[in-house]
């Protein structure tokens, strides 16, 4: 009698002990996750000194792929342009450091904001040697504080050779585009994953 008696305690000791186990789960859960991730990034229009804005859009334009592979939500690049140029007096914005983060909150409701200069890009020709040079610099700030959350820099080269100097401009151009999708794809790996693909 003793024994079953026991046995009976020490089952409802053990899914006491269970229940109480079981109703923890959830609030581990919650507190697990960073009230300060970055959901949705406001993509600055890329700030550079060099003559002509080609490599600028292009390198935007392969930014936003990347955010997006990296499961970020985004804001339209137009709509982005929009907002921001009555702050510009109309002009496109060519310093990212105009427009305060707290103010793209205001504005898009972004919960993060992306600035992005091209700080080198040149195509330097030889007589039968062209080396193209990128280099790009990225830094995520949070449009709540005003932190910076992320920032990563790479400097990229590529070389082509050629006997005949039209090809060798022609392979150039190409150069230019492959040594700025290697640069903006090795700063984009440091980025941490966005809420699509957070575990």
């Amino acid at each position: 009698m003793k024994a079953r008696n026991i046995l009976f305690v020490l089952l409802i000791t053990f899914c006491l002990c269970l229940s109480g186990c079981s109703s923890r789960a959830p609030v581990v859960l919650k507190s697990d996750q960073n009230p300060g991730a970055v959901n949705v990034i406001a993509l600055l229009p890329v700030e550079s000194n060099m003559a002509g804005s080609k490599a600028s859009k292009m390198m935007r334009s392969k930014l936003g792929d990347e955010l997006r592979f990296k499961g970020y939500l985004q804001i339209a690049p137009d709509l982005i342009d929009s907002k921001l140029m009555p702050l510009t007096g109309g002009a496109d914005v060519k310093k990212n450091d105009v427009v305060p983060p707290k103010m793209i909150e205001e504005l898009l409701g972004a919960d993060g904001v992306m600035a992005c200069s091209l700080m080198e890009s040149k195509t330097s020709a030889g007589l039968f040697y062209a080396p193209v040079t990128v280099s790009v610099r990225c830094e995520l700030r949070s449009t709540k504080t005003g932190e910076t959350l992320w920032n990563a820099q790479y400097r990229s080269t590529n070389r082509s050779f050629d006997l005949i100097r039209t090809r060798l401009k022609m392979k150039s151009r190409g150069d230019l585009e492959n040594t700025l999708e290697e640069a903006v794809g090795k700063v984009m790996e440091t980025l941490p994953y966005g809420p699509k693909l957070r575990g």
